[in-house]
């Protein structure tokens, strides 16, 4: 009987109760994030729990089809080509660096960066596209949250070892090319018609931006 209590928990945590399992799981991270002995812990393990998350997150996706890989698939490579050459020229987001905490990086650029971008693309389609069908408003909508997102998460890249900008503040480049790199993605989701509801994801951008919320404003006191 107990067995079947725990399985059929287990069951309700990674299906439906998901968006409970990533509240648990990031207040842990927070945990281990605030206590000293535990931060370089956190850093280490940051781009293993990425690649776990993303995983629970396309996992609920409906509809797999060989386009909607072809189209996440491209995001990705496109994103990792744009990121190599911003770091090795300066030219595209301005001057910054990678640190350690995002793991294995090809060209000093962290694989994980790729699937970061990703996920971002569809968790923001996916929350404007559940209140509007419009493919116009949906892109600007999605990449102007994306914009929102990583006003936040400049500020705290640098204390989670992410990447830093060599100037500490990044340019005003760096925000007009985001904008742009996620009015490209997102327009190729809505002229690729691919399927984004997905309420784990939704919830995990929510979830992720105030973890990152929690973590500035302790930087700041």
């Amino acid at each position: 009987m107990l067995a079947y209590q725990m399985n059929r928990i287990l069951t309700y945590l990674v299906n439906e109760g998901l968006p409970i399992t990533f509240i648990i799981f990031y207040a842990v991270g927070l945990g281990l994030y605030f206590t000293p002995f535990t931060h370089d812990l956190f850093v280490l393990i940051t781009p293993y729990t990425l690649v776990l998350v993303a995983v629970a997150i396309f996992s609920h996706h409906k509809g797999w089809t060989s386009k909607t890989i072809a189209v996440l698939a491209g995001i990705f490579v496109v994103s990792i080509i744009i990121e190599i050459i911003g770091v090795a020229t300066g030219k595209v987001f301005g001057e910054y660096v990678y640190g350690n905490g995002l793991g294995l990086k090809i060209f000093d650029v962290p694989i994980i960066i790729g699937l970061n971008w990703v996920f971002l693309v569809y968790a923001s389609n996916s929350i404007i596209s559940k209140y509007t069908s419009k493919n116009g408003l949906i892109i600007l909508g999605a990449a102007a949250l994306m914009l929102l997102y990583d006003s936040l998460l400049e500020k705290v890249a640098p204390l989670m070892d992410m990447w830093s900008f060599l100037e500490n503040d990044p340019p005003l480049r760096n925000y007009v090319v985001w904008f742009l790199l996620a009015l490209l993605f997102n327009w190729s989701m809505q002229h690729f018609k691919l399927n984004t509801h997905n309420k784990p994801a939704r919830w995990l951008f929510f979830i992720q931006f105030f973890f990152f919320v929690i973590i500035a404003i302790h930087n700041e006191y």
